[in-house]
């Protein structure tokens, strides 16, 4: 059994080669987590212009999105400013995040090690400071309040978020969910295990409003039908892989969420997006793309990236 906290091991990788950065462990009331400051390199491209944006996430979805939103960023920087990112600590032996329920429970320590380091990368590489902590806290309170977002985007995340945080922003707080919830499918943190339950032949990416009740928020659009299914009409038991052909449309759908939102502060506008057709975005090819059967029983072999798709430039 390993003798070294993972949240120390996380933390030498975040500071071993950006010694810039910085760690703050005093979190108030929070009973773990951190603050964690970029370096001012990496936050020398930062306008501080244009709507401001508080992400929410985490894993290999939580990081795809991220990604995406910092190229939208970087290609609009008086137009998108990512002011924050929230996301989970698996690596901490004292953090509440329902690691036994979610997805974190298919992973050894080495790699929720490896996925939470990519993760805190991933938003300090962008200038964004990153925290770690409880949200339900009067320290997270005051970081909201300092960071003032007008949106708030989450997507995989492992604490219950409350009404103080759901009101706060002006353009509302929407969730990237993989499930069919406009069907009635895949709510709550076992989406791909509900697909494999109920032998599905697809599904959908959901992005909908977020409320203190868990994924019962008024649904504001899906993608185009997803493939759940092999070649030879079979559905695999290994989540990972669903999770894998499930992921592929995030990067189109957040660029499109994204870039209303912009417009929508732009034309003064306030309040939540109410309905989207980000279906009807997706050309031909794209949506046959989504409906090919899965290639592979292994977990990651030869995913495409989404990103061919998708027109950062607003």
């Amino acid at each position: 059994m390993s003798t070294i906290n993972p949240e120390e091991t996380v933390d030498k990788i975040l500071t071993h080669d950006n010694h810039g950065r910085k760690i703050i462990t005093d979190v108030g009331d929070s009973c773990w987590g951190q603050l964690i400051l970029p370096s001012k390199t990496e936050r020398k491209n930062k306008t501080g212009e244009g709507m401001k944006m508080l992400v929410i996430s985490s894993y290999i979805l939580g990081w795809l999105l991220l990604e995406t939103l910092k190229k939208i960023e970087k290609q609009n920087p008086s137009r998108l400013n990512i002011i924050g990112l929230a996301t989970d600590d698996p690596a901490s032996p004292t953090a509440k995040i329902s690691k036994k329920r979610r997805i974190w429970r298919m992973y050894d320590e080495a790699d929720i090690i490896s996925l939470e380091t990519s993760m805190i990368e991933s938003g300090l590489e962008g200038g964004i400071p990153v925290y770690t902590g409880a949200v339900k806290t009067e320290y997270f309170r005051k970081l909201l309040k300092k960071w003032n977002p007008d949106v708030i985007l989450v997507c995989v995340f492992g604490q219950i978020i409350d009404a103080p945080i759901i009101n706060f922003p002006e353009l509302g707080i929407y969730n990237f969910h993989p499930a069919d919830l406009l069907a009635g499918y895949g709510a709550g943190p076992r989406p791909f295990q509900d697909l494999i339950d109920r032998d599905a032949q697809t599904s959908k990416l959901t992005i909908h409003q977020l409320t203190v009740e868990l994924d019962a928020g008024p649904v504001v659009g899906q993608s185009p039908p997803i493939n759940a299914r092999f070649t030879d009409g079979s559905i695999t038991d290994n989540i990972l892989v669903l999770e894998d052909k499930m992921i592929e449309p995030t990067d189109v759908i957040a660029t499109l969420l994204t870039k209303a939102l912009i417009l929508h502060k732009e034309r003064g506008m306030k309040g939540n997006l109410q309905k989207l057709h980000f279906a009807r975005h997706f050309n031909d090819e794209m949506k046959q793309w989504l409906m090919k059967p899965i290639s592979s029983k292994k977990p990651s072999e030869s995913m495409p990236q989404a990103s061919e798709f998708a027109n950062y430039d607003i």
